[in-house]
């Protein structure tokens, strides 16, 4: 399973980041870092944490 996150949809809220620091990056600005993201094994609550935590609802996660 990944993370993608609509890059263009971020507005840098910074919260996913807030609920899962270990998985999900900002850059200098307090945008996501990264248009995707695998998720680490054991890490699918707190994927799923920052998806919910998007206001703009950027974020989703993908089966591969």
């Amino acid at each position: 399973m990944r993370i993608h996150i609509e890059l263009d949809q971020c507005e840098g809220h910074g919260l996913c980041a807030a609920t899962a620091p270990d998985l999900y990056d900002l850059d200098d600005d307090g945008y996501a870092a990264e248009a995707d993201l695998d998720v680490p094994e054991g890490m699918l609550g707190e994927a799923e944490s920052g998806v919910s935590a998007c206001p703009m609802r950027a974020i989703r996660l993908v089966t591969e």
